[in-house]
């Protein structure tokens, strides 16, 4: 949104502080003179000139989001260096970075912990072999900060002076704007491709299934390249753009992410990102990719077997084929002798043939589609589809006007018939037969798995994926992007770090729960990380060294959960 047609005042409220208030103009016919309209709260202004803008603001004026903004001489909002200009005498900020010191008592336990899994899992080792020491150390301190508070960038400094970051310094709006937005799409791939190299090294030669999903990610700015207006379930009226995420499944760390257009659909996108993948040199001989039935088609298949790819994919029953199999297997899929009990599922496969188009001309390879029923799920669509159809009769028989949107939902399964004469409404028991023929019915289609069994275990496991699309949206600021074209991309980085690391600790922490039967509080992330937080340390008189008080006996737990010992005695900063 322009500002050029925006005006800006000051207001003093009783209480002595001064708010910037911005606002538009229109000509009144009647008094002969402009009036204001349209009045938006800015932000507060400090003795020194600088505004600390609102989120409202910056939601309606992207453009402004990650710059240090001051109240100038012209009543508009500037840059430092202007308002200097226009106010040499004015006193200003401390401009010495180390004048910003940190508290007396500052909280350490959930920091340093986030800070050690990073070092454990290699993370901060691959971000400075990408970034270097200074941008890496930064970059995850950032990450730290969206884990820990999820605020915006704007507040990072009167957060940082609060708790223990190992090496760190404090850094200005200007400087977090400038970091956001030297981070690179080359530096993105090369950092995910890093991660994946070590994962490849750990397993040993054991297969890997990384899941793979998008979202959407509003914004209100116009200068993101990527933002178009597209499938959203959320903010319709916004743009957004189109993340996915590549996730390992076996302790949910994210190993590669995409951005791409917010109008492109996820079947039309797959493609691109398999290819992304493949030129940021990910070695994806080894991995099982699993994907949901948004990115299921015959073409996408045929794809990733001509690229020698294993996968595991979930079908949307539009096939006809797979239809047709599915009935020819009814018998089968009502018989005990297909049963899991413990996936408690009815499951049945055929192969399907395939040709690989390679260099060396065809060749011929098979998989496996696995045809699945859930027990219960077409009896309990018939009753709610049969209790609709007696809700319409009720309406019919009484002579009343049946309500639309029920009509609009349901009127096809009741008909009307003429008896000797006479016409009558009874349900339509074949639009109800037709409309639950395939409930309860689910379909995988892979290279890798023929046990139909197994390839399900290893499909719902997507839940991982599922979990890290929720971190990332609503407990590390991820949902909605507050910044300029020029620094999103390094927004998005660090919230992905900050989702990273808080799956793998609630991964760490849901393994050791069941494997040493302590107890997450509340079976929630967050009631550890309170626990963490409350873990303190004291300043030393006269040193840059912070002492660590005694932990409780939850705090030393909830460290155990995260396989972490105590923190050191004595901290330093």
């Amino acid at each position: 949104m322009s500002t050029n047609n925006w005006y800006f005042t000051a207001d003093t409220n009783s209480k002595g502080y001064t708010y910037i208030k911005a606002y538009q103009t229109q000509w009144d016919p009647v008094r002969k003179r402009s009036r204001s309209i349209n009045r938006r709260h800015v932000g507060r202004l400090h003795e020194d000139g600088h505004i600390t803008p609102s989120a409202g603001f910056l939601e309606h004026f992207p453009q402004y989001a990650g710059r240090t903004l001051y109240y100038g001489a012209d009543k508009q909002l500037v840059d430092e260096a202007t308002y200097r200009r226009d106010f040499p005498d004015a006193p200003g900020p401390k401009r010495d970075q180390q004048d910003l010191t940190r508290l007396p008592t500052i909280r350490c336990g959930l920091t340093w912990a986030a800070s050690e899994i990073a070092e454990q899992c290699g993370l901060y080792r691959d971000l400075v072999a990408v970034f270097g020491d200074k941008n890496a150390r930064r970059l995850l301190d950032l990450a730290i900060y969206k884990l820990d508070s999820g605020n915006a960038m704007a507040s990072f400094e009167p957060w940082w002076q609060s708790v223990y970051l190992k090496s760190s310094a404090p850094m200005s709006d200007q400087r977090i704007s400038e970091l956001l937005s030297s981070v690179s799409a080359q530096q993105f791939d090369d950092f995910f491709s890093r991660r994946h190299d070590a994962k490849l090294k750990r397993s040993e030669g054991s297969a890997l299934s990384y899941a793979l999903d998008n979202t959407s990610i509003s914004t209100y700015s116009r200068t993101i390249a990527d933002a178009a207006y597209g499938y959203a379930k959320r903010d319709p009226e916004l743009k957004q753009i189109n993340y996915t995420f590549v996730c390992d499944q076996n302790d949910g760390e994210i190993v590669f992410a995409h951005t791409y257009e917010g109008s492109i659909n996820d079947v039309t996108a797959f493609s691109d990102i398999i290819y992304r993948m493949k030129n940021a040199k990910f070695n994806l001989d080894n991995v099982v990719l699993v994907t949901d039935r948004g990115y299921s088609s015959l073409l996408n298949v045929q794809k990733l077997i001509n690229l020698d790819m294993k996968f595991i994919q979930g079908v949307t029953l539009v096939e006809d084929s797979v239809k047709r199999q599915i009935d020819k297997a009814r018998a089968s899929l009502q018989d005990v002798c297909f049963f899991d009990a413990g996936l408690k599922v009815y499951a049945r496969t055929y192969e399907e043939p395939w040709q690989q188009k390679t260099e060396s001309g065809y060749l011929y390879q098979t998989t496996y589609v696995h045809l699945y029923r859930f027990p219960g799920v077409q009896e309990s669509e018939m009753m709610i589809l049969a209790s609709k159809a007696e809700e319409i009769l009720q309406y019919k028989k009484s002579n009343r006007k049946v309500p639309p949107d029920l009509w609009r939902s349901h009127g096809r399964y009741v008909r009307e018939i003429e008896i000797k004469g006479q016409k009558q409404w009874l349900r339509n028991d074949d639009a109800i037969r037709e409309d639950i023929r395939y409930a309860g019915c689910f379909v995988i289609r892979s290279n890798s798995e023929s046990n139909p069994f197994k390839a399900l275990n290893i499909y719902n496991k997507r839940n991982t994926i599922e979990i890290d699309f929720n971190q990332y949206k609503n407990w590390v600021d991820g949902n909605r992007l507050h910044c300029t074209g020029t620094s999103y991309l390094g927004k998005l980085f660090v919230c992905t770090l900050a989702a990273s690391l808080r799956l793998m600790m609630l991964n760490r922490a849901q393994t050791i729960s069941q494997d040493r039967g302590i107890k997450i509080p509340y079976n929630s992330l967050d009631g550890l990380f309170s626990l963490l937080r409350n873990l303190l340390a004291e300043r030393r008189k006269n040193a840059d060294a912070w002492v660590v008080r005694t932990a409780t006996k939850k705090q030393r737990d909830m460290l155990a959960l995260l396989g972490l010992k105590l923190p050191p005695k004595v901290l330093r900063c």
